[in-house]
C-alpha cells in the first residue's frame, strides 16, 4: 500500500490522506501527483476506500474523515471514460477537504489566483467571464497559480489566505490536466470581482455588496444547493458559508473589476493597491451615518473605501479617497479632513467648518448640524485631496474653494434631481434623429475596426486613437460612450453584430 499523503493548510490543519485499499490507492496516487503533495505520518486522516459505507472494517472507525468511492467504473450506456471518472474521485477527495476547511472559516471560491510581490489576489466571477483569460495575461512579476478555483482560509490571527485548486475540468473529455501547488499559500491581500466592459475600471465595493459577491462565487454553496435530498446539512453548510462570507467581506478588501478585451487591468490593480504590510482585517464604521473607511496603505498617501453617505454629494458611497497625512501645514475651514472620533475611537472624514484656539469643529455635507466633538491638531489624520468613482478621479477642494464648489455641487443635484429622466429622453431622441458625425472632424469621426485575434473577432467604434465603443458577442449588445452614440449609424453597427453572430455560428 502507498504511503499517506501529507496536505498543509494555511489554517493550521494538516491532512493525511490515507487509501484502504488497493483501488483507492490508484486515485490517491494521482491526486499526489495533481496537488503536488508528499508523503506524510502525522496528521489528521482522511481514509478514502473504494467500497460502500456498509463494508467498512473496524480499522477505518478511528479515521476522522472518511470518503467513499462509489461507482469506479463507467457504466456500459455512460459517455465518462476511466479517466473522467478517475477525476471525479480526485474532485471528490479535494472536495471533502474544502468542506472541512469551511468549519474553521474557510471557503472555496470560484476565483482564480494570482501573486504578486508575495501577495495574493484572486479574480471571482462566473464561468465565461475571462478568469482563465486575464489569468493568462498577466505580465512579469505577476504569476498566475490557479484560473479557476481558490481555496481561502483563515489562520489562527483571523488573517485569509488562498490556496490554488485544481481546475477539475481540464481532466474531463480527453483535457489537457495539469497540476497545482496547493500547499503553496498566499495571503490574501484584495479580492476582484469580474465583469466584462469596453475599457477597464477599477471600483472599490463595500462590505455588504462584497458579502453577496462572494456568496456568488461560493463553490459550497452551489452544490450544496444542487443536493436537496440532505435539508439539515444544507442549512447547516448554508448558513456557515454565509458567516464566513461576511467574515471575509469585512476583512479583505474587494473590488469590482471591470475588464476590456486588451486593456492592461494589471495595471489598474498596482495603482490602487501599493505591496506592502497586509491591510488591516475589519471596515470601520461611524455611528451617525458619516464616512467609514478602509485603509489600504502605502508610504507616503493613505487610501481609503468611502462607505457612508454623510458627505453627499461631495463623496459618495464606494469612492476611493487619496488622504494625506498631516505635516506642518495648518487645518483651514472648508478643508475635508480624516480623523479619529475622541468619543468613539472610529475614522471619519467631514469638512472642517470652523478652526481656532479651543480646537476644529466639523461637519458632513449632507448633516445638518456640526458635530458634537471638538478636534487637536492631533486627532487630524490627514487632508482629502482626490477621490474616485470608477475611472473618474478628481480634486477635492478645501479652504475657500470647499465650500464654493460644495454650492454648485448641491445646485446641480437639485437640478437633476427636478429635471427627472428629461436629459435621458433628450439624449435618446437627438440620437434617434440619425447620426450627426458630419459635426465632428474627420479624424474624431467613429469608425467601425473588426480585430481578427485567432479564433475570435472583436468589434470596435474608434474615435482618432481612442476606444468609444465596443460590442459585447456574449450579450450581444453594444457599449458606447456618451455621447458618441449621437454621431453613429445604429442600422450599420446591428448589420455588424448580426455578421459576427452569423460567422461564429458557422465557425461552431
Amino acid at each position: 500500500m502507498p504511503p499517506s499523503l501529507k496536505l498543509d493548510l494555511a489554517d493550521g490543519r494538516r491532512w493525511l490522506i490515507r487509501p484502504v485499499d488497493e483501488e483507492a490507492a490508484v486515485i490517491v496516487a494521482e491526486l499526489g501527483k495533481v496537488m503536488r503533495l508528499g508523503p506524510g505520518k502525522v496528521g489528521r486522516e482522511l481514509c478514502v476506500a473504494a467500497w460502500s459505507e456498509s463494508a467498512r472494517s473496524d480499522a477505518e472507525v478511528g479515521c476522522a474523515a472518511m470518503c467513499y468511492l462509489a461507482d469506479m467504473k463507467p457504466g456500459p450506456s455512460s459517455s465518462l471514460t476511466d479517466r473522467d471518472m478517475q477525476a471525479i474521485q480526485m474532485d471528490r477527495i479535494a472536495s471533502l477537504i474544502a468542506r472541512e476547511a469551511l468549519v474553521r472559516g474557510g471557503l472555496l471560491l470560484h476565483a482564480a489566483l494570482a501573486e504578486y510581490e508575495g501577495s495574493g489576489f484572486i479574480m471571482a466571477g462566473p464561468s465565461g467571464i475571462g478568469k482563465s483569460t486575464a489569468s493568462r495575461r498577466l505580465p512579469s512579476p505577476w504569476r498566475s497559480l490557479c484560473d479557476d478555483m481558490t481555496l481561502v482560509v483563515r489562520d489562527g490571527k483571523g488573517r485569509f489566505w488562498a490556496h490554488p485548486w485544481p481546475t477539475w475540468s481540464r481532466f474531463y473529455c480527453g483535457g489537457p490536466g495539469g497540476s497545482w501547488a496547493v500547499e503553496d499559500a498566499k495571503p490574501l491581500r484584495a479580492s476582484f470581482f469580474l465583469d466584462r466592459s469596453p475599457a477597464d475600471q477599477l471600483e472599490p465595493v463595500n462590505a455588504t455588496r462584497a458579502t453577496a459577491l462572494i456568496l456568488g462565487s461560493a463553490v459550497n454553496l452551489a452544490r450544496e444547493a444542487a443536493r436537496p435530498a440532505d435539508v439539515n446539512a444544507g442549512r447547516t453548510l448554508c448558513s456557515g458559508v454565509v458567516s464566513v462570507a461576511k467574515v471575509l467581506a469585512a476583512a479583505v478588501p474587494a473590488f469590482s473589476l471591470k475588464l476590456s478585451l486588451d486593456g492592461r487591468f494589471w495595471e489598474e490593480i498596482e495603482r490602487v493597491l501599493p505591496v506592502g504590510a497586509l491591510p488591516g482585517s475589519g471596515e470601520e464604521s461611524c455611528d451617525r451615518g458619516s464616512v467609514s473607511v478602509e485603509s489600504l496603505m502605502a508610504p507616503d498617501l493613505l487610501r481609503l473605501v468611502c462607505t457612508g453617505s454623510s458627505m453627499n454629494p461631495t463623496l459618495q458611497e464606494s469612492d476611493l479617497l487619496e488622504v494625506k497625512p498631516s505635516g506642518t501645514e495648518r487645518v483651514r475651514p472648508g478643508d475635508v479632513v480624516c480623523f479619529k472620533s475622541p468619543e468613539t475611537g472610529k475614522t471619519v472624514v467631514h469638512r472642517v467648518v470652523a478652526a481656532g484656539p479651543d480646537g476644529i469643529r466639523t461637519r458632513g455635507d449632507n448633516n445638518a448640524e456640526v458635530d458634537t466633538e471638538v478636534l487637536q491638531a492631533g486627532d487630524i489624520i490627514g487632508r482629502v485631496k482626490a477621490a474616485q468613482r470608477g475611472d473618474q478621479r478628481w480634486v477635492v477642494h478645501g479652504g475657500w474653494r470647499g465650500p464654493f464648489v460644495l454650492r454648485c455641487a448641491r445646485l446641480g443635484r437639485d437640478i437633476r434631481r427636478h429635471a427627472g429622466p428629461l436629459p435621458h429622453t433628450l439624449y435618446g431622441f437627438v440620437a434617434g434623429l440619425g447620426p450627426l458625425d458630419r459635426l465632428l472632424p474627420v479624424s474624431l469621426r467613429p469608425r467601425l475596426v473588426r480585430f481578427d485575434a485567432r479564433h475570435r473577432v472583436f468589434l470596435k467604434l474608434l474615435s482618432g486613437r481612442r476606444t468609444v465603443g465596443q460590442y459585447d458577442d456574449r450579450l450581444r449588445r453594444w457599449y458606447i460612450r456618451r455621447p458618441f452614440r449621437l454621431f453613429v449609424n445604429e442600422q450599420t453597427l446591428r448589420k455588424a453584430a448580426v455578421s459576427l453572430a452569423f460567422r461564429k455560428e458557422v465557425q461552431d
